[in-house]
């Protein structure tokens, strides 16, 4: 019997990386989405850093995702013919005397100590930052919407992309591969509990005051698109999650901003999304039933995790590798 192509839902960062990976295996796939759902790669940082810099702890597993991450994203970009890659310095700054305890008691720390760097007291214009600030060394950050349009514009130029919402009974010849973030508890109710969502807000600010040679991180982060242009955010909401923007949303981006940067700014652009977070904060993989997948939950760090998970993913289900029991969805069960 002929083996069935693949149908990824959603193409957002899950399912650009997986999409991709099966690509590089020279799998068949096809991708189906409709931008007008669920945007939340829009809101992601893009930020491919292993550490909780508010707590300065180190994410679990990141080990495995930081391997040959950076190689990764060079690959694709060289693949794709694009520039959405960039290696950046950022600066934590710190809230308290007490925090910049932690941050060099923890510089010393097996993982931590390649990406907790040195700690600076001298002043960053237009920056508010009584107890200095510090280097976060070894990260960088991925453009996602350059990565997901390039990728997007190479799929339809291979007959791959499929512009349309989703309905399964109209794709019964092909296995389902779902990475369409919370939409996924739509057509699967026993999800819905297993999902904990937040809304997030960003906006996208013009200001010539804020230097572009680096990112800042405090109550919001500040990352540098070029041409005077910066991403601020992000909000985490636990009401009205949908991808609709608010007044009270940008009132809080603003007052998070000013609260460390004193410079002048204009507002560009404000969108929202829905992050897919999972109750145990682990990703949530692997099989629903007969013929439908899932490579879904990635939260707020897809762009550290989807390279590993993707290759981990596709292992299991081309080969039939085991997947790790941390990640397998069926630990709900």
């Amino acid at each position: 019997m002929e083996q069935k192509d693949y149908l990824i839902i959603g193409q957002g960062i899950a399912g650009t990386i997986l999409s991709y990976q099966l690509y590089k295996l020279g799998t068949r796939f096809k991708v189906i989405d409709d931008p007008q759902f669920s945007r939340s790669s829009r809101i992601a940082a893009g930020l491919a850093n292993p550490v909780v810099l508010k707590r300065q702890k180190w994410v679990k597993g990141a080990e495995h995702f930081t391997e040959n991450l950076s190689r990764f994203y060079q690959e694709m970009e060289k693949d794709l013919k694009t520039n959405f890659f960039h290696p950046l310095p950022l600066y934590h700054l710190f809230q308290s005397i007490g925090e910049i305890n932690d941050w060099q008691q923890n510089a010393s720390k097996v993982h931590l100590q390649s990406y907790l760097g040195e700690i600076f007291q001298s002043e960053i214009p237009n920056v508010n930052s009584p107890f200095g600030y510090a280097k976060v060394e070894n990260i960088f950050w991925v453009n996602t919407q350059a990565m997901i349009s390039s990728w997007r514009q190479f799929l339809k130029e291979k007959g791959a992309l499929i512009e349309e919402s989703f309905e399964a009974k109209d794709y019964p010849d092909y296995i389902h591969i779902y990475c369409n973030g919370h939409l996924l508890s739509e057509q699967f109710p026993q999800f819905q509990s297993v999902f904990t969502k937040t809304k997030g807000q960003v906006m996208i600010i013009k200001s010539n005051a804020l230097i572009p040679d680096y990112g800042l991180h405090s109550s919001v982060f500040t990352l540098p698109l070029g041409n005077q242009l910066y991403k601020v955010g992000s909000t985490y909401e636990h009401r009205k999650l949908n991808d609709e923007t608010s007044p009270e949303g940008l009132s809080r981006l603003r007052s998070d901003l000013e609260k460390f940067y004193t410079g002048p700014y204009e507002l560009v652009e404000h969108f929202a999304g829905v992050r897919p977070n999972i109750k145990d904060r682990q990703p949530l993989l692997g099989k629903i039933k007969d013929g439908n997948y899932c490579f879904n939950g990635l939260g707020s760090r897809g762009i550290l995790m989807a390279p590993y998970l993707s290759e981990h993913f596709c292992k299991y289900l081309i080969y039939a590798n085991e997947l790790k029991p941390i990640w397998d969805l069926q630990r709900f069960n």
